[in-house]
C-alpha cells in the first residue's frame, strides 16, 4: 500500500477488529461465568418447583406450573422421568437423556433453538428447557454492514484530512526540486504536518538564499576577475610595443599577484563553506593568539601612524581551528588599521560575557554609514565604492571573517562607536 489514506484505513479497521475480538473474549470471560451461574440457579429453582408440583398435584398441577412459567418467558420446559418420558404429556424425550450420558448438565445449540437439560441428584427426574430463537443470526447482517460502511466512511474522511496536506506538501517539494525556489508550503496547522511544512519552508529559504548568494558570488567573481585580466592583457600588449619593458614587467607582476590573492581568497571562502566537521579542531588560547597577532600587526600600524593595543580581562580558550581564527581576527584588525586616523589606537579587548567569549575590535575612524552595516559582511561589498583593490582589497576580508567564525558556531556583528566602529566577535566557551 503506497497511499497514506489506505494505510490509515487498513490499520484503523485492523484495530477495530482486534478491539472487537478482545471485547468478545473479555465479555465471555467476565460476563459468561456469572450469566451461566445465574442461569443454573434459575433452572435449579424451577426444576425443584416443577418436581414439587408433580409430586403434590400430578400432571394437572405440573401443567399449570409449566404454563405459568412459559408465559413469563420465551422458553418452554419439560419434566421427565429417568427414562425420558414427559410427565406432563407422556411424550418420549429419551433422545435428550441419551445425549446427556453420564452428565448432570448438558446444553446444545441446534438450527433454530437452544436446548439445555439437567438431572436430579438421584437421576430420577430430568429438567429440559427449549429456547426457540426469535430471529436468525443473520437478521442483523444489514445493520452490521451499515455500521461497517459508516465506520469506513468516517475513517476515509479522517485519512483524507490527514493525507491532503501531505499531498499538497509533496507537490510543493516536487516543484521546489524542479527549480521553483520561491514555492513554499501553506500549511497553517499546529500539528506535526504543519511543523513539517514549516521546517521545509525554513530549509527552502536557506537553500534559496545560498543559491542566490552563489549566483551573486559567481557574478561578483566574474566582475572582479575581468578587471585584472583586462589589465594583464593591456600590459602584455604594452610589453610587446614599448621599449620600457622593465616597468611593464613590474606592472604585470603586480597584477598577477593581485589575481593570485583573489583566487587564494576565494579558495579560503570555499573551504569555509564546506562541512565544519571536516575542519581540524583543537584547544586554542585566544590570549596567545591575539597577543601574537597584535605584535604582527604593529608594523603595519606604524606605517599608518597608529598603534594596536590588546587587553584581556580573562584567560580564555576555545575549541577551534587556529588558522581560521587567525585569518578572521587578522582581516578585521588590518581593516581597522586602514581606517584608523594618525595617533589613534586600534583597541582589541578579550572578555567573557553572558556565557560567551567576546572579542571587540574598535577603531577611531569615520565609522560606517548605518545603511551599509547589514551588508559589510557580504562578499565583494565595499562600504566606499570609490575604493579599489589597491586601497581596500577586493571586499572579501569581512566575509571570510564571518564565515570563519560561523564554522566555530559563533557570530560577528558591527556597530558604530562615535567615533569609529566596533566589530564584536562571539564564540562559545570551550
Amino acid at each position: 500500500m503506497r497511499s497514506v489514506s489506505a494505510k490509515i484505513i487498513f490499520w484503523a479497521v485492523a484495530a477495530l477488529l482486534i478491539s472487537l475480538a478482545v471485547f468478545i473474549m473479555v465479555s465471555r470471560t467476565v460476563i459468561g461465568g456469572p450469566v451461566m451461574e445465574s442461569l443454573d440457579r434459575y433452572n435449579s429453582f424451577h426444576f425443584l418447583q416443577a418436581r414439587q408440583a408433580w409430586q403434590t398435584g400430578g400432571p394437572s398441577r405440573l401443567s399449570e406450573y409449566l404454563a405459568a412459567l412459559k408465559s413469563s418467558g420465551a422458553a418452554e420446559h419439560h419434566l421427565t422421568d429417568a427414562r425420558g418420558r414427559d410427565l406432563e404429556t407422556g411424550e418420549d424425550r429419551s433422545a435428550i437423556i441419551r445425549l446427556m450420558g453420564s452428565q448432570t448438565r448438558w446444553m446444545s445449540r441446534e438450527d433454530d433453538q437452544f436446548v439445555y437439560a439437567r438431572t436430579s441428584d438421584d437421576r430420577q427426574y430430568a429438567w429440559v428447557g427449549i429456547v426457540r430463537q426469535p430471529f436468525s443470526p443473520y437478521t442483523f447482517a444489514p445493520f452490521y454492514l451499515l455500521v461497517l460502511a459508516t465506520v469506513g466512511a468516517l475513517y476515509w474522511l479522517v485519512a483524507a484530512r490527514i493525507a491532503a496536506p501531505l499531498r499538497r506538501l509533496t507537490v510543493v517539494v516536487d516543484r521546489f526540486g524542479r527549480g521553483d525556489l520561491a514555492v513554499r508550503s501553506l500549511a497553517e496547522s499546529k500539528d506535526e504536518i504543519g511543523n513539517l511544512g514549516n521546517s521545509f519552508n525554513a530549509m527552502a529559504e536557506r537553500i534559496q538564499t545560498l543559491l542566490i548568494a552563489e549566483r551573486q558570488l559567481l557574478q561578483d567573481v566574474s566582475h572582479e576577475l575581468r578587471s585584472p585580466l583586462a589589465r594583464l592583457t593591456f600590459e602584455a600588449e604594452m610589453v610587446r610595443k614599448t621599449n620600457d619593458r622593465d616597468a611593464s614587467a613590474v606592472r604585470l607582476r603586480r597584477e598577477i599577484e593581485r589575481l593570485s590573492e583573489l583566487v587564494g581568497t576565494l579558495i579560503d571562502m570555499a573551504r569555509m563553506e564546506g562541512d565544519p566537521a571536516t575542519v581540524d579542531m583543537e584547544d586554542v588560547s585566544l590570549n596567545d593568539l591575539l597577543k601574537n597577532l597584535t605584535e604582527d600587526c604593529a608594523i603595519e600600524a606604524e606605517a599608518h601612524l597608529c598603534r594596536v593595543v590588546f587587553t584581556a580581562s580573562a584567560t580564555l580558550k576555545v575549541r577551534g581551528n587556529a588558522e581560521l581564527l587567525l585569518r578572521a581576527f587578522e582581516n578585521v584588525i588590518r581593516n581597522a588599521i586602514r581606517y584608523s586616523p594618525p595617533d589613534a589606537a586600534v583597541e582589541i579587548h578579550l572578555y567573557r560575557n553572558d556565557g560567551e567569549i567576546k572579542i571587540a575590535v574598535r577603531d577611531h575612524g569615520p565609522g560606517l554609514p548605518e545603511n551599509v552595516i547589514p551588508r559589510i559582511f557580504d562578499p565583494f561589498f565595499r562600504a566606499d565604492p570609490s575604493r579599489d583593490e589597491a586601497t581596500g582589497g577586493v571586499g572579501l576580508g569581512l566575509a571570510i571573517a564571518r564565515r570563519a567564525i560561523r564554522v566555530h558556531h559563533g557570530d560577528i556583528t558591527a556597530e558604530n562607536a562615535h567615533p569609529g566602529a566596533i566589530l564584536r566577535f562571539s564564540l562559545p566557551v570551550s
